[in-house]
């Protein structure tokens, strides 16, 4: 009896745990980000492709992780500039919009970019961090969901970096 108690008591926590990591809450998806980067008056734009993944604590509010890298180059002040990577942690809240298809979600997170700028001869690099945000709207079909939206990426000595962001992300 008593090493039936003994193994109850270590496979419930075991159990409810597996409660907790519900398939159902794990996604993976792709992003595609188009970036507005200004600086003392002058702008260049440049996209990104990210893998994105991401854990559902519940049905309003998600942790979220992406990597991703520069697609394009851009001309800023006559030096050419692109996006090496892209880091960022993101909390999400969703809210459903009537159906529960339609959803309207906000992200609250951090970022690290490391971009490269160069002229003929010479070329440096550099990351900064900041704290980013975004908003928009999701559609939600079977596994399948579609979120487009704003999100401002940095902002922070005289430099803002902000855009719209594609994802589409499968629910495991």
């Amino acid at each position: 009896m008593k090493k039936l108690i003994l193994a109850t008591a270590l496979l419930l926590p075991l159990s409810a745990m597996s409660m907790t990591l519900d398939k159902s809450r794990l996604y993976m998806g792709g992003s595609y980000s188009n970036i507005d980067i200004q600086s003392d008056g002058v702008s260049v734009d440049l996209s990104t492709l990210s893998v994105v993944g991401g854990f559902r604590v519940n049905r309003f509010v998600a942790l979220e992780g992406r990597l991703g890298q520069g697609q394009s180059k851009g001309n800023l002040g006559g030096a050419v500039v692109e996006v090496d990577r892209y880091v960022g942690l993101n909390l999400v809240g969703t809210y459903p919009l009537g159906d529960e298809n339609f959803r309207l979600y906000g992200s609250l997170g951090y970022n690290d970019i490391e971009l490269t700028g160069s002229i003929p001869g010479f070329s440096i690099s550099g990351s900064a961090d900041s704290v980013n945000y975004g908003l928009g709207i999701s559609y939600v079909v079977g596994p399948l969901e579609y979120r487009i939206g704003y999100e401002n990426f940095y902002d922070k000595d005289n430099v803002k970096a902000d855009g719209y962001t594609i994802t589409v992300n499968y629910t495991f």
